[in-house]
């Protein structure tokens, strides 16, 4: 957490945004580590981070629980499940009509 604070928020060393793997937190593992993603951009803040998220329950997972702006990277054959899902015109049960954006 230290190294991609100092990484994010130092002048000299700022970056646009760092990766975090799935390993460990979504990916391999018994239950998902939902802790370890709110530390992590509580630390950071959400706009810094963008999490892989390598199946459709996790990228929605996401969405649901941090916005439909939030960073997430998914394979090439998921973006346009993914972007409905940001729109609100597309989703499972448990998110449908949860979807709000304000743009324009």
């Amino acid at each position: 957490m230290k190294q991609g604070y100092k990484r994010v928020h130092m002048p000299l060393t700022r970056i646009g945004l760092i990766m975090i793997e799935s390993e460990g937190i979504t990916e391999n593992v018994k239950t998902w580590r939902t802790d370890a993603a709110a530390k992590i951009i509580s630390a950071l803040g959400l706009e810094k981070v963008m999490f892989e998220a390598a199946d459709p329950e996790v990228f929605a997972w996401y969405i649901k629980n941090y916005g439909p702006e939030v960073n997430v990277f998914v394979d090439h054959s998921q973006i346009v499940q993914l972007e409905c899902l940001r729109a609100g015109i597309w989703g499972t049960k448990s998110l449908w009509g949860r979807v709000l954006t304000y743009k324009g």
